[in-house]
Formats: structure tokens, C-alpha cells, sequence
């Protein structure tokens, strides 16, 4: 599709990470091409400003815009989130959040729990444990996967290790005054939440806990508490393949390493050939417990 030069510039100017650009960029072709232009113009960027300022929050969206226009630092990336060791038999992936995406506090929250997690692996020695259990020659298969993430979302999808870190956000509904407005709407990709008269009402049983909700709420009226793991484990994206199963829901970083010590545990007595997925598939996920 092409793009007027106006275009060009103002979508450069996007206060996005640059890691989605090359998104928006196709965003703005798709809402040009909804409203059966040939081209994308200035006018349509500008849509694309507003949903990419729903999408990330104020918070974000902010700061970026901030440092464009001259008047605040650049964002950085999270260097304490890249995991990198060639002498361990183990990776811990995170997502986008390591290139600075989601909020300060859990950035934060994702690398405290990095190093406790790099500290579990290291007590327990997981290397030598890997090493031992490996039945051919040690390769990048041959590691323990882990996989965290700063919301239910999971664009780097924890379901397909090892052993999965999902951090949840319960939501609150306060006695702060509800206009109307519908922001808290746009965000909920799951339906659980509804606007009533009274305000806003969220079906637990639907809510993933992303928080998104709570972000955009002007009020205070929907506001982020506590926040809990979701723990999953026995996944594997390689041969036959499987999702990971859940084996704790909203709990504590304590508890977070108490199951991940417990898998290794189960390692440490496996049997040569054996897989977190292989000892879950005979045991369930409970025997971490």
C-alpha cells in the first residue's frame, strides 16, 4: 500500500516501542484498507495513535511520547530480564516485558523473581541434573525451560516449557464514583466484565487477571490489588508436542520456588530420557505440589 510522505513522518513519530513498529505500521495499512483507501494518509495514522494508546496505557504511552518530544529519557530496555549463560542446562525466557513494556512495578516484580529463579536453579544444581538425565549428546534441547511473563496475555508463551511464571492482577472494584465511560470495556478481550447502572461487574470465573481494565479506568473505580503467579508446568514445543498444565493458580513468589525446587526434585530421582512433561503425564501436575 502506499503511504503519503505526511504519513510516513507521523508514523515514525508513534510513541511506541521499537520493537512494534513494524505492527502499527501494518495497523495503519489495515484501517486504511477498512475504510477502502488506496493509501495511508496523515489522518489515518492518527487513528493509529489512538489505539496504540489504548492498547500500552497512559503510563507508557506517556513516557515514550515524553521522550520523542524532547522531554523526558529514552526507554530502555531491561537488561536485568535477559537471560544469558552458555554453561547452564537451563534458559529462562521472558516476554515483551524485558524490552520495557508493561509498568514500572512489574518490570520490577519480573526481575525480582528472575533472580530467585537463576538462585533456585543454581542451589539445586539443575545443570549437572540435566546433564545426567540427557540420553544423547548435550544440545540446546537438552536444557530446562522456564518461561515468564507480566501478564496473562503470554505473547512469549510460558504453555510451551518446562516450567511457566505468569504473573496476575486481581482487580477491585472500589467505592469511587463510575461515570459511564466505557474505558474499562475496551480492553476486556475475555467479555468478563460488564457496565451496570452501578458500575462495572466482573465475572471471576471469566477474568484472566491482566489488569487491562484497571489501567484505563479514569476513575478509580477499577483499581489493580494484590498480585499472584500463576504456575504451569510440562510443556514442550518440540517433539509431540504439549501445552503445560496448571499447577497452582494466583499464589506467591514463595510458593512459585517451593514448586519450581519441587520439579527439580523430581528430576533429581528421574530416570535417563526423562522430561518435566514425561513425569507430569504419569504423575499430574499435583505431584508438584
Amino acid at each position: 500500500m502506499k503511504w503519503d510522505e505526511a504519513a510516513e513522518t507521523a508514523q515514525e513519530l508513534i510513541p511506541i516501542p521499537p520493537i512494534m513498529a513494524p505492527f502499527a505500521r501494518l495497523q495503519s495499512e489495515k484501517i486504511a484498507r477498512h475504510k477502502g483507501l488506496d493509501r495511508v494518509t496523515a489522518g489515518v495514522v492518527g487513528e493509529t495513535v489512538k489505539v496504540y494508546r489504548e492498547f500500552m496505557g497512559k503510563e507508557k504511552f506517556e513516557e515514550l511520547k515524553a521522550f520523542l518530544e524532547g522531554r523526558g529519557p529514552a526507554p530502555a530496555m531491561e537488561e536485568e530480564l535477559f537471560f544469558s549463560d552458555e554453561n547452564a542446562l537451563y534458559h529462562i525466557d521472558v516476554c515483551y516485558t524485558k524490552y520495557g513494556e508493561n509498568t514500572q512495578e512489574v518490570r520490577n516484580i519480573l526481575k525480582d523473581m528472575l533472580q530467585s529463579v537463576k538462585t533456585v536453579c543454581e542451589e539445586e544444581r539443575l545443570t549437572e541434573i540435566m546433564a545426567d538425565l540427557a540420553p544423547v549428546a548435550l544440545h540446546g534441547a537438552s536444557r530446562f525451560s522456564v518461561g515468564m511473563t507480566g501478564c496473562p496475555n503470554c505473547c512469549v508463551s510460558p504453555y510451551l516449557k518446562d516450567f511457566g511464571i505468569i504473573l496476575q492482577h486481581r482487580v477491585d472494584i472500589t467505592d469511587a464514583e463510575c461515570t459511564q465511560c466505557g474505558e474499562c470495556l475496551k480492553m476486556c478481550f475475555d467479555t468478563a466484565l460488564r457496565l451496570t447502572a452501578n458500575g462495572p461487574v466482573i465475572d471471576r470465573d471469566k477474568c484472566v487477571m491482566c489488569e487491562l481494565c484497571a489501567r484505563d479506568c479514569p476513575t478509580g473505580k477499577l483499581v489493580a490489588g494484590k498480585r499472584g503467579f500463576l504456575v504451569i508446568a510440562g510443556g514442550s514445543g518440540a517433539r509431540n508436542a504439549k501445552l503445560a498444565a496448571p499447577v497452582e493458580r494466583f499464589t506467591t513468589k514463595d510458593r512459585v520456588l517451593t514448586i519450581l525446587r519441587n520439579a527439580i526434585g523430581k528430576l533429581r530421582k528421574a530416570q535417563t530420557g526423562d522430561t518435566l512433561k514425561k513425569i507430569i503425564d504419569r504423575e499430574g501436575a499435583k505431584a508438584l505440589r
